[in-house]
């Protein structure tokens, strides 16, 4: 793919142009549409619409037959490629942005926590649901584990006091709660409301984490390891 192909400031236009274009021909195959039509849709003149339409199909960005004083205009690969480097280019953005993790297998630490009774009792009243006997487990990349750590320092946790046992006097550390909502990368209106586990003493690597809430998450957000979830601190203890 050559610069001038490529997306850089000289192509803005075009590939919003592009965008639009990609965003009416929806599941069909083809539209027919007129650079008046395009016009209104971007807030461009029909001037201007037609020279972009012009100037996607010199790129090869589109496809175009002219019938008449129709014309209908459909995306090739070119143009599907087009798109596509846009969607990653602003994917990897926005995973910076945001505190993203992957899903990982755990090595059940979270559940055996969970299930001690001196904590169970201590989640459900503090964090106000009944929690799932075990956690989902997130691998951070250095970055958003960065993120992650600095919005936590700024937050007020919620505390879950450490306690021994009468029996075997084994002594369990404090357990820091951080509310959360948790969803799919790709489908961020579904969030469940849970909480971050900062436990004292844990086996984890650094970059992972734990989620504690009221459903089994895999199953709630169909998530499988490598799926990657959008953690959205909520600095209401509510």
């Amino acid at each position: 793919m050559s610069k001038k192909e490529n997306i850089n400031p000289d192509n803005y236009a075009n590939w919003f142009t592009l965008y639009h274009l990609c965003q009416q021909i929806g599941n069909q195959k083809s539209i027919h549409i007129s650079s008046v039509e395009l016009g209104e849709i971007i807030g461009i003149s029909q001037q201007t619409a037609s020279r972009r339409i012009q100037d996607l199909e010199k790129l090869g960005w589109i496809e175009r037959k002219i019938n008449g004083k129709t014309q209908t205009i459909r995306i090739p690969k070119k143009g599907a490629d087009i798109m596509l480097k846009v969607y990653k280019t602003l994917k990897k953005i926005l995973e910076s942005i945001l505190i993203v993790g992957e899903v990982t297998e755990g090595i059940g630490e979270g559940g055996y926590y969970v299930a001690i009774k001196g904590y169970y009792n201590q989640f459900q009243e503090t964090l106000k649901f009944l929690p799932f006997i075990g956690t989902l487990n997130l691998e951070m990349s250095d970055l958003n584990i960065s993120l992650l750590r600095e919005n936590l320092s700024n937050s007020v946790p919620i505390i879950i006091d450490g306690f021994k046992d009468e029996n075997s006097g084994r002594t369990y550390g404090n357990v820091y709660c951080y509310n959360c909502f948790i969803s799919r990368l790709d489908d961020r209106k579904n969030k469940i409301k849970a909480a971050i586990l900062d436990i004292e003493r844990t086996h984890h690597k650094k970059n992972t984490i734990e989620i504690l809430a009221k459903p089994y998450l895999r199953d709630e957000l169909s998530l499988k390891d490598g799926d990657k979830v959008i953690i959205e601190l909520n600095k209401n203890k509510d």
